[in-house]
């Protein structure tokens, strides 16, 4: 579990930490704010609000926001476009995850989108994250450019082939490989476990590695995740809240039935 002096502390900050456990993480797709409360309740050390697989709303982002802040769960957000980007930082989300970064361009566009002067051109405003004016407006900014998190998604070939290029990007923190959608790109569809997938996801580490960023891994089974755990690897995702809400709901389900003495798990399909 979180410690208050943990949750007062920046994600970004904390993956400094060398020699801690990793930074786990889960996605929420659930658009309600209390999923987020369930997550943090849960004890992860951050959430990844989706938007590139969800109809989440403004509206209900923005709560899902306050109850990540009022939790004392770093929030993340992953978003689908460019102007997406100062919206959710605004709003109180710590970082952005980019979906789908092909070249130095985009991972460019990232940073300068979630960025204020020097380093971009986030517009400058009273926000959530200054207490609407309350803050002073200076700090803030200096505050904003130390705990602004920018996560890169590399999920096809010509992620993969740019790797040098994103990676190199001043203002870029993580890359995050896309198992699944790298699998639908190089012809081997589902196959998150092939030799060729697994092969994609070490070079995304060690290039990361390679320029002093982080590497965000997504572990699907506990080889996988022991695998991240000697690696040293400092932020994982451990899945998404759907579904694991449906996993857990079949293993209640089961053993309900099991219990009551009507046969067991085979006569249920």
């Amino acid at each position: 579990m979180r410690s208050i002096a943990e949750a007062s502390r920046s994600l970004k900050e904390r993956i400094g930490d060398a020699g801690t456990p990793p930074l786990v993480g889960l996605f929420c797709s659930t658009p309600a704010s209390l999923s987020v409360e369930l997550i943090a309740a849960a004890g992860f050390d951050f959430t990844v609000i989706d938007l590139e697989h969800t109809l989440i709303d403004g509206s209900t982002l923005n709560a899902m926001l306050l109850a990540a802040r009022a939790s004392g769960i770093a929030a993340l957000v992953r978003v689908v476009a460019p102007h997406q980007v100062v919206q959710v930082l605004d709003a109180g989300a710590q970082g952005i995850v980019v979906p789908r970064v092909r070249t130095a361009h985009e991972a460019r566009l990232a940073v300068r989108s979630a960025y204020h002067a020097p380093l971009g051109y986030r517009g400058l405003n009273s926000t959530a994250t200054n207490g609407f004016g309350r803050d002073d407006l200076a700090q803030s900014v200096l505050q904003a450019s130390n705990d602004t998190l920018v996560v890169a998604m590399i999920e096809d070939r010509t992620g993969l082939d740019s790797l040098d290029d994103i990676a190199s990007i001043d203002g870029i923190d993580v890359l995050l490989g896309g198992a699944a959608d790298l699998s639908q790109d190089l012809g081997i569809p589902w196959q998150t476990g092939h030799a060729e997938i697994r092969s994609a996801l070490a070079r995304i580490e060690a290039t990361a590695r390679k320029h002093g960023k982080a590497f965000c891994a997504l572990p699907r089974n506990a080889d996988e995740i022991a695998t991240v755990h000697r690696c040293g690897t400092r932020l994982l995702i451990a899945g998404d809240d759907r579904g694991i809400a449906r996993r857990a709901m079949v293993e209640q389900l089961h053993a309900c039935k099991i219990f009551k003495g009507f046969g067991n798990e085979s006569n249920f399909g």
